[in-house]
Formats: C-alpha cells, sequence, structure tokens
C-alpha cells in the first residue's frame, strides 16, 4: 500500500492546487462522491429553496420599483419643487408686466389731469376778474358805488347786561331739557 501511496502523490503538486487531490488518477474519498449525488429529497429542497429565493428577490424588486417608480423618490420630489418654484417665478413676471402697464396707464391718466387742473385754474382766475365784477355789478344789477357823504348807520345798543331771573322752581329735569334744547343754537 505503500508504493500506490507513493504513486498517487507523486504527481501532486505544491502551491495553490497542493490540496486538490482530485487530480490523482483513480484517488476520491467517499465524501465527495456522496456530495456529488444529492439524494431525490435534498434535490427537491434545493429547487423549493431556489424558488422561494427568486420569489423574495422579485417581491424586493416589485417594492423597490413601487416606491421609487423607476426613478429616485427624492429626484421626482424635487423635480416637482423646482417646477413649482418656475411656475411662481413666471406668474410673478406675470403680474409685474400687468402692474408696469397699469401704472403707465395711471401716469398718462395723471398726466392729463394735471393738464386739466391747470387750464381749469386759469379759467376760474379769469372768471373771477375785478373789472368784471363791478362793471356786471353797475350795468346788470344797477348799484352804484358809494360816497364819501354816506354814513353807515346801524342800531346801537346800551352796554349793560341784564340779568333775567330764573325759575327758581325748576328741577332738575326743567334744566336738562333746557340745556338739550339749546345744543341745536350752539351747533348752528
Amino acid at each position: 500500500m505503500a508504493a500506490t501511496a507513493q504513486i498517487r502523490y507523486a504527481t501532486a503538486t505544491y502551491g495553490s492546487e497542493a490540496y486538490d487531490l482530485n487530480r490523482v488518477q483513480g484517488y476520491a474519498l467517499p465524501e465527495e462522491e456522496a456530495a456529488e449525488e444529492p439524494s431525490r429529497e435534498e434535490q427537491i429542497r434545493e429547487r423549493l429553496d431556489e424558488r422561494a429565493r427568486a420569489r423574495a428577490q422579485a417581491k424586493a424588486e416589485a417594492q423597490a420599483r413601487s416606491q421609487t417608480f423607476g426613478i429616485p423618490l427624492l429626484g421626482m420630489i424635487g423635480a416637482l419643487v423646482v417646477a413649482a418654484l418656475m411656475v411662481t417665478v413666471l406668474m410673478g413676471y406675470i403680474q409685474l408686466a400687468e402692474i408696469s402697464g397699469e401704472t403707465s396707464r395711471v401716469r398718462s391718466s395723471i398726466a392729463d389731469l394735471e393738464e386739466r387742473s391747470e387750464a381749469l385754474k386759469l379759467q376760474y382766475e379769469t372768471t373771477f376778474d375785478m373789472a368784471s365784477v363791478e362793471s356786471y355789478a353797475v350795468n346788470i344789477l344797477g348799484m352804484t358805488r358809494g360816497g364819501a357823504r354816506e354814513i353807515y348807520t346801524g342800531v346801537i345798543l346800551s352796554d349793560r347786561a341784564q340779568i333775567l331771573a330764573e325759575d327758581e322752581t325748576a328741577g332738575l329735569l326743567a334744566r336738562v331739557t333746557g340745556f338739550l334744547k339749546s345744543l341745536p343754537e350752539y351747533f348752528s
């Protein structure tokens, strides 16, 4: 047996293939032979395990696809935010253009109104010319100018005050009603 062992190991190499005993002709370990031919139950079990792994992998891929819709979720949210900001900026420019147009219309209207105001002020000043007012009073109304001999006469009152006697029997209610009656005279 020693001679056969020498022949078997004489062709062995050392290094990365040093312990590969399958390279030696006629040499096979009983464990490797058993491992080469799995039993029927083990084959069925391996197939079931492979199917379960395939199902789990397909389920994980489908779940990943449903979460990202083919593109990263944060990228999609970022794109929507950028689009919303672009629309906001565009709407701002539209409003700015409308306000600018309205401002120019208002400025032109203000300029027209200022010109009209100046024209009306000039017309107002010419309306109250004192020479024309005097001419109207003398010629149309028949008024005459007063001379130095004309004296203004008015009513001359004495400079004494007279205190009227109040009704001493008047109560608080009479005084309040008297006060309320005098208010319209005060404000008119």
